[in-house]
């Protein structure tokens, strides 16, 4: 397997990997549940648990990674996070290579972090957007990457990444990066307000529910994507969610059917949504292009057809760009599009 290449993303509450072969088709996908803000020991279980599972020796293949882990409220601050998340994959993967980007340098992959840290941190989304521009290199798109947790929103054109800013803190300000995803978002983040049986609904400032449970009701998330704790430490069953999802608007549960539960979490749906949609436009005014195509991925890419729709766009989907014998491993690598750019860009590049 020498000239396998496995490529890493790891995050404050999941870790995913993917793995390539010579010729850049995927071969394997992971992704680990990894409360990173409950100590490193998380990591080191998540890293072991993929070798395990992929029957690997470190040193059978190329790993190279990418974070965002590091802004986790574990680390004093996000240099020290880099730093720390980078020593302890070394012990696992001491050949691995770190993903970097900045405004002033090229993209590159780097051994050691010293020094480097603000061009490691959080630079996930310019891989997935720099791999795509490089895939799609004639084409000027709109690239979203709806997660568990974030939007990552990035126009690129002709191989170049249009970035909205470099740092997370530029890049929240110009709305290129926003707190809300298909999994964890705690559902009081989209109100106070949401517009429900033709009234507007104050909902409870608690985190009561996430959107997980508006996905599950509606039956849009897949399991194997569901990987967060719930908000009350109950199971993800449609009994459960539906009830976290009635206490959002001080409801019990037999207060209503099925369909009075369900046109609430389309109700919650509708309101990310639109969220979403206002970032977008916000994002794409300011810049110099104006992208007729849209690329998704993450894990709420099921959103974005819809949103394309609304937005005149013509949606392709980044498993499009996938190498894969496997359908399911095309969606799979799709959601953790990451891994899979920063294993497809070493190869690109070297």
């Amino acid at each position: 397997m020498s000239n396998v290449v496995i490529g890493w993303d790891i995050g404050g509450a999941h870790v995913k990997a993917v793995m390539l072969d010579a010729q850049g088709r995927v071969l394997r996908v992971s992704q680990q549940a990894c409360a990173l803000w409950k100590g490193l020991d998380r990591l080191e279980d998540s890293l072991q648990k993929v070798l395990d599972l992929w029957s690997l020796e470190p040193n059978q293949s190329m790993h190279v990674v990418t974070m965002t882990g590091e802004l986790v409220d574990l680390f004093e601050n996000r240099a020290q996070g880099v730093r720390a998340i980078a020593d302890t994959v070394k012990k696992y993967l001491p050949q691995a290579m770190f993903y970097m980007a900045s405004q002033a340098d090229k993209s590159a992959f780097v051994a050691l972090v010293d020094g480097k840290e603000s061009g490691i941190a959080s630079m996930n989304w310019h891989a997935s957007a720099q791999c795509l521009a490089e895939i799609y290199a004639d084409l000027s798109m709109l690239i979203v990457d709806i997660g568990s947790t974030t939007c990552d929103i990035t126009v690129c054109n002709a191989q170049q990444v249009l970035a909205n800013g470099w740092t997370d803190a530029e890049r929240m300000a110009s709305q290129g990066l926003l707190y809300t995803g298909v999994v964890r978002t705690p559902l009081m983040a989209l109100g106070p307000y949401i517009e429900w049986q033709q009234q507007a609904r104050h909902i409870a400032a608690e985190y009561f529910a996430t959107t997980a449970d508006v996905y599950r009701v509606l039956q849009e998330l897949p399991s194997k994507h569901d990987l967060a704790d719930t908000a009350d430490g109950q199971d993800r069953s449609l009994y459960a969610s539906t009830r976290r999802l009635a206490r959002m608007v001080g409801h019990d549960l037999e207060d209503g059917d099925t369909i009075h539960w369900r046109s609430l979490a389309q109700a919650f749906r509708d309101k990310q949504l639109n969220i979403l949609v206002n970032a977008i436009q916000s994002c794409t005014k300011k810049s110099a292009m104006q992208p007729q195509t849209l690329t998704g991925l993450g894990a709420g890419s099921f959103l974005l057809p819809e949103i394309a729709h609304r937005l005149g766009m013509i949606y392709k989907p980044a498993s499009a760009s996938i190498l894969a014998d496997d359908p399911q491993l095309k969606n799979d690598a799709e959601v953790c599009f990451p891994a899979y750019a920063v294993a497809r860009l070493w190869q690109a590049w070297h």
